[in-house]
């Protein structure tokens, strides 16, 4: 990412979790509005304190949800500004920028227009931005899309977990070079679900959860989803450590692990 600052590895993490959750909006004045809803308001308070503006409300309630919401709003020109600065060239998904161009273009008319002393209009940058495993862009984004899951098998006789499945996913619509290149980063498997333009990355092989979970320690997860990442850390070396085997595990040591595996699948991090 092409960020010069001591906070570049919270700023690369913030860009990659906005490209995930957040939204890029235009009111019906014509003012530029950045906007993230997140359950877990702490989140959105590390973000305030990172870029010094925004209000935080909530919480609010959907219809038929049963969760609440919090929402985190940046509308005012000082932080509108330092938005612009921190998202402009900075973008990855094709989707995102084609958003922040509508609010960039918001940006120059709604100020000129009202009569705010704005030197220049500031032009939307395109560039092409790949994230790798040396900027935090990948962390914000699993934070923001990733999924950490636990399928526990069963014996088809017994009808007992015999063993468990680990993956991690990441789901996006429209983003297929985006995509094929994360395949290649993470080495994991892609599939296009071609009815909803979606396309799922899954991280199945020990190699590919091993490049994820080395990458997050050294750019750690800051929403609640750090939980189940702890979680499901502790089960894959469990099982992946060269001494397990599950034949050889008594029932109690098995059950140990379906119980961790169960926590996993918990909507815990959401």
């Amino acid at each position: 990412m092409n960020i010069t600052s001591k906070y570049k590895n919270d700023l690369d993490w913030f860009i990659g979790f906005s490209e995930g959750d957040g939204s890029w909006q235009v009111d019906n004045t014509g003012k530029p509005i950045f906007i993230i809803n997140q359950q877990d308001p702490q989140t959105l308070y590390k973000i305030k304190k990172l870029i010094g503006y925004g209000t935080i409300t909530g919480p609010y309630f959907n219809k038929n949800a049963i969760n609440s919401y919090h929402r985190y709003r940046v509308a005012n020109l000082k932080g509108t500004e330092k938005l612009i600065g921190i998202f402009n060239g900075n973008l990855v998904l094709f989707k995102t920028k084609h958003r922040f161009s509508e609010y960039l273009d918001a940006f120059n008319n709604y100020y000129s227009e009202i009569g705010n002393d704005i030197n220049k209009q500031i032009h939307f940058d395109n560039k092409t931005i790949r994230p790798t495993l040396e900027d935090a862009w990948l962390s914000g984004f699993i934070d923001s899309e990733g999924c950490f899951n636990c399928v526990v098998v069963k014996n088809k006789i017994t009808k007992e977990p015999s063993t468990v499945s680990l993956r991690i996913t990441l789901v996006q619509k429209s983003e297929p070079e985006v995509f094929k290149y994360l395949k290649s980063l993470l080495h994991g498997a892609l599939q296009h679900e071609v009815k909803k333009d979606a396309y799922r990355l899954s991280c199945n092989s020990v190699k590919s959860r091993n490049i994820i979970l080395d990458y997050l320690l050294k750019y750690p997860l800051k929403s609640k989803k750090t939980i189940a990442y702890s979680l499901f850390k502790k089960l894959h070396v469990r099982i992946t450590d060269g001494k397990f085997n599950w034949r050889l595990q008594n029932r109690r040591a098995r059950q140990r692990l379906f119980r961790l595996a169960i926590n996993i699948n918990k909507d815990i991090y959401s």
